[in-house]
This record gives structure tokens, C-alpha cells and sequence, in this order.
């Protein structure tokens, strides 16, 4: 068994993959990929082949880049979900929960930057083929905002309801609203310009910002809860996390 100084170790190395994440992210996705500029949903199928031809190492680093930070958001969503079992009393129903939305984006991230990649992957590709990889891709990452929100409102439902919150409300209520409000992210069914569309701000850019802002939060109160001795230690201030009242 590992002493409690080597576990608080590695839950603030945990936390600290959240940072490590975002700034993947920044690098990979933003700085390399399409993520600061997307290819645009309303270009035909040849204009997209086009595209990921002439990107086709860009795209590959940076979304390989993506994929590495997606292994640190793996850390930090099994850290927060141990920090949120210890404000649960009983069955942590909302600590598994914000579990299967982090996971969940976890693995739609990963196989849209797949997805990306291989779009470009042979350049003698027909652009039907390369323009469905995009459209899959996008779908994947932007539709899967159901788990983005869940792993938003989970936490934010233990913060609201913890005598000892470690969660301050305003988190908490940003975090409900992002979740709601994520849901302009559906509009990238529906049109192929305009603010909903997969490159739109509503479509995209918000919901991505709400989520980004978000985590950061969260970190800054992981990071400031480890130095207390119950989340330290593993316990909840009042009672074991699975100890039924």
C-alpha cells in the first residue's frame, strides 16, 4: 500500500493533467489542426480534399498531438471523479456519471482526430470519400455534446447540494448553464453555414469555450481541495464516500 504523501502525489499530478491538456490543445488542435479555423461545412467535396491534400502533415501532427492530450484529460476525469465520490454519501451516482461524460469526450476526441488524419492520409483519395471522413469526424466531436454536458452537471449538482462544498456556486451554476446552452452545438445538423454550422460560433466556438473555461475552474478548485485533509486522506469531512446513512 502507498503512503498518503505518495497518493496526494500523484492526485495533484492527476490535477495537473488538466492544464497539460488544455495546452495540447492550444498546440494540436488550435495551433496545427483546423481547430482555430475550421474547414468550413458549406465547401464542396473537392474544396475539402483539397484541403487536407495540401495539410496533410500539419493535420496529422497536430491532431497526433490531440490524441497524446486526450490520455492527460483520461487523468484529470478519474481525478475529479475520485475528488467528487468523497462529497457523495452512499452510491456516487454523480461522481460515476461526470465519469462516462469525461471518457465518453475522451473517446469521441480521439477517433474524430483519427478521422482527421486519414481524410489526407492518401491523396489520390476520391473526394467523396475525404469530404464523408470530415462530415463523420466533425459530427462525432461537435454531437457528442450530451457527454460534455453531462460531465459538466454532475459535478455541479454535488457542489449545490454539499453541506462542505469544495465547488463554489458560481462554478456550479456556470457549469449548468454551459451544459444547457451547449446544446446550439445540435445545430451543426441542421445548416452548413452560418452560426450554427460546425464552423460557427454558436455551433462551435461557444461551446467550446464554455467547456474550456469550465475545466480550468475546476482545476482551481481541485488543486485548492487537496490541501484539505479530508480530500487529502481520502475521506469525506463527515463520512466514508460509501458508507450509507
Amino acid at each position: 500500500m502507498i503512503s498518503e504523501q505518495s497518493s496526494l502525489r500523484i492526485q495533484r499530478a492527476s490535477v495537473w493533467c488538466g492544464p497539460i491538456f488544455e495546452l495540447l490543445t492550444l498546440i494540436g488542435w488550435f495551433g496545427l489542426a483546423q481547430g482555430l479555423m475550421p474547414v468550413p461545412a458549406s465547401l464542396d467535396a473537392v474544396a475539402v480534399r483539397e484541403y487536407f491534400v495540401a495539410h496533410q502533415q500539419t493535420t496529422a501532427i497536430g491532431c497526433t498531438v490531440w490524441l497524446i492530450a486526450c490520455g492527460f484529460l483520461g487523468a484529470w476525469t478519474a481525478q475529479l471523479s475520485a475528488m467528487l465520490m468523497k462529497s457523495e454519501r452512499g452510491v456516487p451516482v454523480m461522481a460515476l456519471a461526470q465519469a462516462c461524460g469525461g471518457f465518453g469526450v475522451v473517446f469521441f476526441v480521439t477517433l474524430s482526430c483519427c478521422l482527421w488524419i486519414g481524410a489526407g492520409y492518401r491523396p489520390e483519395a476520391s473526394p467523396d470519400i475525404v469530404v464523408a471522413y470530415n462530415d463523420i469526424a466533425w459530427f462525432g466531436f461537435v454531437m457528442a455534446y450530451p457527454l460534455l454536458s453531462l460531465q459538466m452537471i454532475a459535478p455541479s449538482v454535488i457542489g449545490l447540494c454539499d453541506e462542505t462544498p469544495w465547488i463554489p456556486r458560481w462554478l456550479c451554476w456556470w457549469g449548468l448553464f454551459g451544459a444547457i446552452a451547449g446544446l446550439t452545438a445540435n445545430g451543426v445538423c441542421f445548416v452548413k453555414d452560418g452560426v450554427f454550422a460546425w464552423h460557427g460560433v454558436l455551433g462551435y466556438y461557444w461551446p467550446m469555450v464554455a467547456w474550456g473555461t469550465w475545466m480550468s475552474g475546476m482545476t482551481a478548485c481541485m488543486l485548492k481541495a487537496l490541501k484539505r485533509p479530508a480530500h487529502a486522506h481520502g475521506t469525506h469531512p463527515q463520512e466514508s464516500a460509501w458508507q450509507v446513512s
